[in-house]
């Protein structure tokens, strides 16, 4: 691992651990572990499936993307996609993309230009789940601060960018690759010959949606359901707990904390997820503080339980060298 990134990961995880310390010192633990007590093992083996089945169709998705560069077994895009994002989980430098790439090529004998493109490009699909929260705010019966305007505001420009974007190269390929070579000429010279055989590959991995507008829709179709089975997989946690909420509040919290990983993150996203539950379902919702807390530690808990299971799993028959070569900052190339 290079020395940047070494001191991105030591200071993100001791930001992780004074927010952990700093929660602690602010929830009563000992009414979290009331909640705990009364967990209802049916419903969390109901949210672990959910949980696992929302990332399976978004690898669907990514065969889907894929498609129009290589054709792999979907049970192959499904463990390089828990592979990927396990990395992204523990490594919060957001290199998973990369490692998805490197295991087709290592497996497969793709390369890693022609395929790259397309985890990009199944990442601005999940940008669609902006579109979900803005439906959904006119049927909450909240009244929304003034900061969550600014925040929702600025997501529906990130969500009309993203939209713009796979509209654009969809219907008019040829103008949205030469608006991206315009934008080429500001990159170094060094490395303007490596991007460029990026962007041409991006373009080309766009083109999918040219002629086969079936695909677009079938993409965000996938899209709209694994944000749906998000917000059933979180709404399953806060039955387990026996704690009666509204689904479609449930549904527009947790998309919004997903959303907020878009942000830089401490590993494993420690201390951030539990502090972003208490200001999105505790002073946003009028949860409490005890049982905002309790739902949140299950769930990262089950998360990361399942995150590193199925990841394990994914590397073990994917390969674990790409491991190796993160942390010891080789580079990763194709």
């Amino acid at each position: 691992m290079n020395k940047r990134s070494l001191i991105i990961l030591i200071s993100g995880s001791v930001i992780g651990l004074a927010l952990i310390f700093l929660w602690l010192h602010y929830i009563p633990f000992s009414e979290i572990k009331v909640y705990f007590a009364q967990l209802s093992p049916l419903y969390v083996i109901l949210a672990a499936i959910t949980y696992l089945t929302a990332y399976f169709v978004r690898s669907v998705r990514w065969n889907i993307l894929l498609s129009q560069t290589v054709s792999i077994p979907l049970k192959d895009t499904w463990l390089y996609a828990m592979a990927g994002n396990l990395i992204n989980y523990i490594i919060p430098i957001r290199i998973g993309e990369v490692a998805r790439a490197w295991f087709i090529k290592r497996n497969h004998g793709h390369s890693m230009a022609s395929t790259l493109p397309s985890a990009f490009i199944d990442k601005v699909f999940d940008t669609l789940a902006i579109v979900a929260i803005l439906i959904i705010v006119p049927f909450l019966a909240i009244e929304v601060s003034a900061g969550l305007w600014v925040l929702l505001v600025l997501l529906a420009i990130v969500f009309v960018l993203s939209a713009g974007i796979l509209l654009l190269s969809a219907l008019q390929p040829q103008k949205f690759a030469t608006w991206l070579f315009v934008l080429l000429k500001i990159v170094p010279c060094k490395l303007r010959a490596r991007v460029q055989v990026f962007v041409e590959n991006l373009v080309k991995g766009l083109n999918l949606f040219e002629h086969h507008p079936g695909k677009l829709l079938l993409a965000t179709m996938l899209t709209a359901l694994g944000i749906l089975l998000d917000g059933i997989y979180f709404y399953l946690i806060f039955v387990a707990f026996g704690i009666e909420f509204s689904f479609l509040l449930v549904l527009f919290g947790y998309t919004l904390i997903n959303l907020s990983y878009a942000l830089p993150q401490p590993p494993a996203q420690l201390g951030s997820n539990e502090w972003m539950m208490i200001i999105v379902f505790s002073l946003g919702f009028s949860l409490t503080k005890s049982s905002a807390s309790a739902i949140m530690a299950f769930a990262h808990i089950l998360t990361a339980v399942l995150m590193g299971t199925v990841g394990g799993v994914a590397f073990a028959v994917s390969g674990f060298e790409v491991l190796r070569m993160i942390l010891k900052g080789e580079k990763i190339d194709g």
